[in-house]
This record gives structure tokens, C-alpha cells and sequence, in this order.
């Protein structure tokens, strides 16, 4: 991957801009993710193109193709590797990324046998300025 590492602030967390796109020619902001450097972004909802960069930096990462099922995408920023998937028991805690910028830690994610509904819960937390 080239580019700049991204700054860490004083908690601990850097900030990554990720756009995503249906036809890899149109891009939309889909959000700041703030997270642990090394550390996996989990996405809600992402078409068939995401890109991301960090923040400050002006050029994008390539971008990478991935299917729309299932309905969550594993992101290794640092690499660059996506991964569609139902998170288990080891993606408890990680940072999720909702479309429109909403950044949560996931708490539970459950579904059904047929994998058609699901429910999950994340924890948001925040700071006084």
C-alpha cells in the first residue's frame, strides 16, 4: 500500500475518509472512521466499490471491488484487504462504520438460520470538547 500513515490523536485513535461507489467511477462519502492504528473497520451496507485514505492525505488507496452479501465488509485499511462476512464472537469490539459517518464498537451481532434477518447492537461513545 503507498501513502502516509495516518496521525494518531491523543486517544490513541487515527481517522480514516472512506468513500464507496456502485460502478467505481461515482464516489460517495460514506464516513470518518476513527479507530486503533492496525486495528479492522467493519462497514454496514457497502456497494460493490469501497476506497479510503487517511485523513489529511490527499490520495486515495486503490480502490477495492467486493460483493453486497453479505451485508457486512471487513476492512484492513493498512493493507488494503476486504472481506464480506457475518461477524462472530471475534469481531465483538471492533469499530463499525454506518453509511453517512455513524462510528459504533460492535457489542452483538446475531442472525437467523437463513441468513435473510439480523440484528446487531453497537455502543457509541463521545467527548466533551
Amino acid at each position: 500500500m503507498t501513502g502516509s500513515t495516518p496521525s494518531v490523536n491523543e486517544f490513541g485513535h487515527e481517522c480514516w475518509i472512506v468513500e464507496t461507489s456502485k460502478d467505481g467511477e461515482r464516489w460517495r462519502f460514506f464516513g470518518k472512521a476513527w479507530k486503533e492504528p492496525g486495528e479492522p473497520l467493519l462497514l454496514h451496507a457497502v456497494p460493490r466499490f469501497v476506497r479510503f485514505r487517511p485523513d489529511g492525505d490527499p490520495e486515495w488507496r486503490e480502490p477495492i471491488e467486493g460483493a453486497v452479501e453479505p451485508p457486512i465488509t471487513l476492512l484492513r485499511l493498512e493493507s488494503g484487504e476486504r472481506t464480506e462476512l457475518w461477524p462472530d464472537g471475534s469481531h465483538i469490539g471492533l469499530p463499525m462504520l454506518l453509511p453517512g459517518g455513524e462510528i459504533g464498537r460492535l457489542l452483538s451481532f446475531d442472525h437467523d438460520d437463513t441468513q435473510r434477518t439480523w440484528s446487531y447492537a453497537l455502543e457509541f461513545r463521545g467527548t466533551g470538547a
